[in-house]
């Protein structure tokens, strides 16, 4: 029997994927070393940076330390995550 729940969805706060992209080019990485280092595809990296979608709890605590985000920034971007991966998240665990 399938769960009927519905999947959190958040919309990501104001600024966030701005925050994220000049994080992301301070370090020098491009969206799909980003990517790489995460385990998921640099389309998810974009949309991140274009404020299109909140990351999972996993990939904010991983993406905060790849950024080497400030602890405001991570807790920022901890804030902003959503407990559910989805189903088509790479990370989702059965």
């Amino acid at each position: 029997m399938q769960s009927t729940a519905m999947r959190e969805r958040r919309v990501p706060p104001v600024g966030l994927g701005g925050a994220l992209r000049q994080a992301r080019e301070i370090v020098g990485l491009s969206q799909g070393a980003v990517a790489a280092v995460l385990g998921v595809g640099p389309d998810y990296v974009s949309k991140l940076e274009r404020g299109e979608r909140c990351p999972s709890v996993e990939v904010a605590h991983a993406l905060a330390a790849v950024l080497d985000l400030s602890e405001a920034g991570a807790v920022l971007l901890s804030a902003a995550a959503v407990g559910d991966a989805g189903r088509s998240h790479p990370w989702r665990r059965n």
